[in-house]
């Protein structure tokens, strides 16, 4: 019930977001909790990178909403937040997210399962691209969410692995 209304509280403050032209798309293919392997297994993602909006501070990256799905059906993401570029050198680039994360896991440790502390936790990713085509970029991507110690168990889940991104502007 309490999740139920966490993800409408999400939908509801992410539609001015869902408003702004789309500036890219990330479709990926992750290992699951490579940290710990207490669920393991394959994921996919699939992200949506947003053009900054005028009322978006220019510190503050560009939005991006995106979805982390467990192929075991173990935990599940949905998340938001900001992504920045880190660097640009001929067809290398790389970057980094933060933001916040809905996740469906358990708040506790239970036996051969993860316990994340928070419903609501912190995202944070890194990536490191190549541009195979003039608007496709193949990259290698860890992600990570935990609550920051905010709440207990802080366990958290760790991902690895490759994503396209095409730019559609």
């Amino acid at each position: 019930m309490v999740k139920s209304k966490l993800i409408l509280v999400f939908i509801f403050c992410m539609v001015p977001v869902l408003s702004i032209n789309a500036a890219e798309y990330r479709l990926g293919l992750l290992m699951h909790d490579v940290e710990r392997r207490i669920e393991g297994g394959a994921a996919l993602s699939f992200e949506k990178i947003f053009e900054r909006p005028e009322w978006w501070h220019s510190y503050a990256g560009r939005p991006h909403l995106g979805t982390h799905i467990s192929l075991a059906n173990n935990t599940h993401l949905l998340y938001a937040g900001s992504t920045w570029n880190l660097f640009q050198k001929g067809k290398f680039s790389g970057e980094l997210a933060f933001g916040a994360a809905l996740h469906s896991g358990k708040n506790e440790i239970k036996k051969d399962e993860l316990g994340f502390g928070c419903s609501v936790n912190f995202r944070e990713m890194i990536a490191f691209g190549y541009q195979i085509a003039e608007n496709r970029v193949l990259q290698i991507s860890a992600q990570h969410m935990s609550n920051g110690s905010l709440c207990d168990p802080n366990q958290g889940l760790t991902s690895v692995g490759l994503r396209l991104a095409w730019k559609i502007n």
